[in-house]
């Protein structure tokens, strides 16, 4: 028969003095976890810092790149010393794929990178005289993004042929200036200092 030893007695686990009532427990560490976690700690360095790698004792620059595969695109074979790897495997490569190094990529065979900007004159004076029409009729519902699409055609050529009138500037006005006198001292402040730097744009200080 053996008897196992109380979980208070052991010497990992102590008792508080201060208080009775609610008892502390008080964790060691134990030899066993400071020497894996030392051991874990202990690493080596790279040979290249070690004292046998410098024998003339000069200061020198250690280069470590990181553990890395290969890449041919790294650097061009045109710069490649004669007898490197990294040649034989851009020559490998080549071969494998059938790549002819002579060849000459004709620029029409390669593909269009985004969308091709070009220009369109289509529109007749009779489907511009619309468009100022129903401009003119309802700026709100006719809007240029709205006419543009319709017409495929850019909302700065809208803009061009058809001119805001005295009504719409004149709300346009109303509203900016009811949205002004909701501002504050600083707000206001601010956009007359932004006012004074536009307008003293190209100019140098005296």
């Amino acid at each position: 028969m053996t008897i196992r030893p109380s979980l208070w007695s052991q010497p990992c686990l102590r008792l508080s003095s201060s208080t009775k009532s609610s008892p502390t427990l008080i964790f060691r560490r134990h030899e066993s976890s400071r020497r894996r976690t030392q051991k874990a700690l202990r690493i080596k360095p790279h040979k290249s810092f070690l004292p046998s790698a410098n024998p003339t004792g000069q200061d020198r620059i250690a280069y470590n790149p990181p553990a890395s595969v290969p890449s041919v695109y790294t650097t061009p074979p045109k710069f490649l010393p004669k007898y490197d790897k990294r040649r034989i495997l851009y020559e490998n490569f080549t071969k494998e794929n059938n790549l002819d190094k002579t060849a000459s990529i004709d620029p029409a065979q390669l593909p269009i990178l985004g969308k091709p900007d070009t220009k369109k004159y289509h529109l007749t004076p009779e489907q511009v005289e619309e468009i100022r029409a129903l401009r003119t009729a309802d700026p709100a519902q006719w809007t240029r993004e709205r006419l543009s699409k319709k017409y495929e055609c850019s909302s700065l050529f809208i803009a061009i042929i058809c001119a805001a009138s005295r009504e719409q500037l004149e709300g346009q006005a109303r509203l900016l200036n009811a949205v002004k006198a909701g501002w504050g001292r600083r707000r206001t402040q601010a956009r007359e200092d932004r006012q004074l730097r536009r307008a003293n744009w190209g100019y140098e200080e005296q």
